[in-house]
């Protein structure tokens, strides 16, 4: 599986200084297998730490976090491992099982001799299965690791996967930025697999079974099993009432996108047991669900201007892989993406989609809804694109009306509008610009390099 953090990895055993690399993200996005592929194509001798398969290594960081001496431990406990100064990489998988473990990495970047690469799915999550009364735990190296999130492939990643051709996807990607129309056959076919995209998702080992065997099923029970491991950590996580109430929070996402306002509500909770949600009950655990990965939030807006002021408490959840929303949703849902059913509610399966090409492309997504007055209104996104306000629309059926994104620039100073539709690349007699809905995986093509003032990453 080709992963374009791989360069930044090669751009930080370049570069680090005094720092060691630390890259988080949810479960089962390929940490693992691509730090390990870094590591042994880049260096003469590797020391790999799986604190969850191996625990008993964490004795190592008990006793001391001199560098001296967590190798002399670790060569101890460790048959065949090599800690050959300045040709070594140590990676530290799965490091939030060792606190002391991320405490070292002040040691390791100050000493130097060796480089190193820590790992984490649940880094920043709040364990309320933790010991009551317990100390606060070591202090994390602020200052001496650069974190970096992997998230799951993003579209360009899955082609890759795919086989797509690479000349194909250059020649698309430059009429993108230029925005020039895509030969028919271009705009079919990249269409088709963006359908396929979004019903396999981007985890690894569902576009891996995808690629080798080009069935849905086989994807699909891949998808199954890192729900359920969702699910697991969700439970090792949390104490029992909190462990309930998280998966709730998870559980409720794809209900909350179904409704017309998509606004996350707590009162959706629990509206089978009757009783009354609020943010009181549930904030906490639905911020454990934004740290673990498994959520994109998306803020609503005071107003679709530079700089946005967002509303703190009006926000939608997207879960942060489409697949696993559509597995969560059903094979019904599956069938109406592949078909293209304009009767299945689409809406929520489409904007899921944008939301996840957005974040991949390194920009924050908001919202902007307004239900009465002349600012009346709801702009389905608002980013800033390369520091000019942009607001998106995306439409997921044969409908091309778009009301409130052809009245927001009479009302704002907007700089761009844009939409993502079933339909190929043109910019109208208004100035909107339309592009196919695959063009949102790559957002990130359509700035406006001479308008770049700062986007932050």
């Amino acid at each position: 599986m080709r992963r374009k953090i791989y360069g930044e990895l090669v751009r930080w055993k370049a570069e680090k200084g005094k720092e060691c690399l630390t890259v988080k993200g949810q479960r089962q996005v390929g940490k693992t297998y691509i730090i390990d592929k870094f590591a042994s194509e880049n260096y003469a001798h590797k020391v790999f730490i799986d604190f969850n398969r191996n625990p008993e290594l964490m004795a190592a960081f008990e006793n001391g976090i001199s560098v001296d001496s967590i190798v002399r431990e670790l060569s101890i406990r460790m048959d065949g491992a090599e800690f050959v100064p300045y040709s070594t990489i140590i990676v530290l998988d799965e490091i939030q099982e060792c606190p002391r473990a991320r405490s070292s990495l002040k040691y390791f970047a100050l000493d130097g001799r060796f480089d190193v690469i820590a790992s984490g799915s649940l880094l920043g999550v709040t364990n309320t299965n933790a010991r009551k009364g317990s100390d606060r735990g070591p202090l994390m190296p602020m200052g001496y690791e650069r974190v970096i999130t992997l998230r799951s492939m993003d579209f360009e990643e899955y082609l890759w996967a795919v086989g797509f051709p690479q000349d194909v996807l250059d020649q698309v990607k430059t009429k993108m930025a230029s925005k020039t129309a895509l030969d028919q056959a271009e705009y079919e076919v990249l269409s088709r697999h963006f359908r396929d995209f979004m019903i396999v998702g981007g985890m690894p080992a569902s576009v891996s079974e995808f690629a080798e065997k080009g069935s849905y099923s086989e994807s699909g029970s891949e998808l199954d099993k890192i729900v359920g491991g969702i699910v697991n950590d969700i439970d090792r996580y949390n104490d029992p009432i909190n462990s309930r109430k998280t998966q709730r929070c998870f559980e409720s996402i794809p209900e909350q996108l179904g409704f017309s306002n998509k606004k996350f509500q707590y009162s959706r909770i629990d509206k089978a047991s009757g009783s009354r949600a609020s943010a009181d009950k549930y904030l906490e655990n639905l911020l454990w669900v934004e740290s673990a990965g498994y959520g994109n939030f998306c803020y609503s807006v005071e107003a679709p201007t530079l700089p946005f002021r967002r509303i703190d408490d009006s926000f939608r959840v997207y879960m942060s892989d489409t697949g696993i929303l559509i597995r969560m949703m059903g094979t019904s849902a599956a069938r109406a993406v592949h078909d293209g059913a304009i009767g299945f509610n689409m809406g929520a399966v489409m904007e899921n989609e944008v939301a996840e090409c957005i974040s991949k492309c390194g920009f924050k997504p908001y919202f902007y809804r307004k239900s009465s007055g002349k600012n009346q209104m709801e702009l389905d996104f608002v980013i800033d694109l390369g520091g000019e306000s942009a607001v998106i629309e995306v439409k997921s059926g044969k409908d091309r009306s778009a009301p409130s994104i052809r009245k927001v620039k009479d009302v704002f100073p907007i700089d761009r509008r844009m939409i993502f539709e079933d339909g190929n690349i043109q910019v109208d007699g208004e100035g909107i610009e339309h592009y196919p809905l695959f063009a949102a995986a790559f957002i990130d093509l359509l700035e406006n390099k001479s308008a770049i003032r700062f986007r932050s990453g």
